[in-house]
């Protein structure tokens, strides 16, 4: 299973940018993202994003929300898509964002809040797998050229 999804993370994250034209500023951080639900059914987007503190990348019906991107970390939320963009998903530690570092893709499970759903246990939505690369910084797996 985990090979299978890693596959398909590669292939989807292989896709150029869909809107990378709707955004404003220089590209500065490369963001990746890949959402299988519950259900088994997946999503996958990809875009940039400029030096600004909050960067939004649409996925299915609903918003990716980061903030405070550097280098090494980044403030991740998941929300409902407009025009109701508040948050859907909860993660494991039961809040409605996370940090997470920068560079190598990143597992967040989301669950659905139990007052949601009108239950009291919580259901699991899926897990986004997310990457957000730093374009200023050099890929280390480019191997440098010798003069």
């Amino acid at each position: 299973m985990r090979p299978l999804l890693a596959a398909a993370f590669l292939i989807a994250a292989s896709v150029p940018p869909a809107f990378g034209a709707s955004q404003s500023g220089e590209p500065r951080y490369f963001v990746k993202a890949w959402l299988q639900k519950a259900d088994k059914s997946f999503e996958h987007a990809t875009g940039w994003c400029d030096g600004s503190y909050l960067c939004l990348l649409p996925i299915a019906e609903h918003l990716i929300e980061l903030r405070e991107v550097s280098g090494d970390s980044y403030l991740l939320s998941f929300k409902s898509a407009p025009p109701e963009p508040k948050p859907c998903c909860i993660f494991r530690d039961g809040s409605f964002q996370i940090w997470l570092r920068s560079g190598s893709p990143r597992v967040a499970v989301l669950f659905y809040p139990p007052y949601k759903r009108g239950e009291v246990s919580v259901t699991q939505f899926g897990r986004l797998i997310i990457v957000v690369e730093d374009l200023d910084k050099p890929n280390p797996a480019t191997p440098t050229s010798r003069l």
